[in-house]
């Protein structure tokens, strides 16, 4: 049960066409209290669009402004429950049966009528692929890591490598524990991409991509798998280049869900540390993974968007790419205040020091740095963050790709597309496609 598809239109049309026949079933029955079902339709309407507002765009409970099918289905649903109230109160009929039989699907009405607007709001963000994603539980298993039957052997240089004829023809992927051995940081397990080259005897030395989610409701790095669908993307890119594609690592950068380190050192956890010398030190350690910065990468969407621009303007000696795909434009919290008392130990001039604009400016000119930069089409609120960033960067002598995705917003589908495209144009520049 708990792998059933939330994504799919095999589950929730039927959804909506019983959502749909118990409305009408409802009206129906109260065609007499036509009137009521009408101002009914017409106030929760109303309301729905008022909350969307206030929830959304006031409130700013997500982070993220709500799109047009947030706020058309937060209507419709506030209108169905003014239907179901109505067929509650005014009943069906003049027979007992009929009123208690009107009341009872009214009643139904109700739970259908949430449940058909959650899953289409998550349905546009592609947030929730399964009920077990939703629960915060993960379908991933661990990592097998390849055998190396020749560990004092020296490295294969990826340019001259050749694939033998039983590799395989998928990659690999599965969970891992990066311990935060320096940063003491107290991380959820990692999962691991690894491409078909790096699954054979005598692998390749491969360049690395650090791959983040972002934070908020049920964020994880299984976020990136599940809902960006990044292991379909990555085998396609491994495929159209003989097998082979950088080292995806996706480390938890968070600890909890509700947690924002903003990756950072701070009060809410090193995450910092954990991100450029722990991670690190185990990719080295258990995989064929190059040693120069120029052949690392530090990617992310939302949050972990903001984190790669951090820590590509801040550590280019660890990562000489970095790849911000709807990112902030510096690590905050729920405002520059509580960003510096809960994040900072209150000190402004440590808030200021960690805004990657400044340094940019402050570590010009980056000679060997590239980035690519990214966001929907639609994102009204990180959108308008690129030209920004892309500018700073150019100022600061960052090589910058810039790429707006067409009919995206703050969405895993912004995310799965531009990531996958960060990937490929990281290749280029680490000499990897062929």
């Amino acid at each position: 049960m708990t792998t059933l598809p939330l994504l799919s239109a095999h589950v929730l049309l039927p959804l909506y066409a019983l959502t749909l026949l118990a409305a009408v079933l409802v009206l129906t029955a109260v065609r007499r209290s036509w009137r009521w079902a009408a101002i009914a339709i017409v106030v929760g309407a109303l309301v729905g669009a008022v909350l969307s507002w206030f929830l959304g765009d006031v409130l700013d409970v997500l982070g993220v402004p709500p799109t047009w099918v947030d706020r058309v289905w937060t209507g419709v649903v506030c209108a169905l429950l003014g239907v179901a109230v109505v067929g509650l109160v005014r009943g069906g009929g003049r027979a007992r049966r009929g009123r208690w039989t009107t009341r009872v699907v009214a009643a139904l009405l109700v739970p259908l009528a949430l449940l058909s607007g959650g899953l289409a709001v998550n349905r546009d963000a592609g947030l929730f692929p399964t009920i077990a994603d939703a629960l915060g539980q993960s379908h991933v298993p661990p990592l097998r890591l390849p055998d190396d039957p020749d560990p004092g052997s020296s490295p294969v240089d990826a340019a001259s490598w050749r694939p033998p004829h039983d590799m395989p023809s998928h990659g690999r992927y599965g969970s891992v524990r990066i311990p935060g051995a320096v940063s003491h940081f107290h991380a959820r397990p990692a999962i691991v991409w690894l491409p078909p080259a790096a699954l054979v005897e005598h692998a390749p030395e491969l360049p690395v991509v650090v791959m983040l989610s972002g934070q908020g409701p049920g964020a994880a790095p299984a976020n990136i798998i599940e809902a960006g669908r990044m292991a379909t993307r990555l085998d396609a890119i491994a495929q159209r280049n003989h097998g082979l594609a950088p080292i995806v690592v996706m480390p938890d950068q968070l600890a909890r869900a509700s947690n924002n380190p903003m990756c950072v050192d701070g009060p809410l956890g090193n995450s910092a540390t954990y991100l450029t010398s722990d991670v690190p030190t185990w990719v080295h350690e258990h995989l064929h993974a190059a040693t120069s910065a120029e052949d690392w990468a530090i990617a992310g969407f939302s949050q972990g968007g903001t984190c790669a621009l951090q820590l590509g303007a801040g550590r280019p000696d660890r990562f000489g790419s970095w790849i911000d795909v709807s990112g902030q434009i510096g690590p905050v919290l729920q405002d520059r205040e509580d960003t510096i008392s809960r994040g900072f130990h209150g000190d402004s001039a440590a808030y200021g020091a960690a805004q990657p604009l400044r340094v940019l400016a402050e570590g010009a000119p980056y000679r060997d740095s590239a980035a690519f930069v990214a966001a929907g089409a639609d994102d009204s609120r990180y959108g308008p963050v690129v030209p920004k960033v892309v500018a700073a960067a150019r100022a600061a002598g960052v090589r910058v790709t810039e790429r707006i995705v067409e009919d995206g917003g703050h969405d895993w589908h912004t995310a799965g597309v531009a990531l996958a495209e960060g990937v490929e144009w990281f290749m280029h520049r680490t000499h990897l496609t062929r």
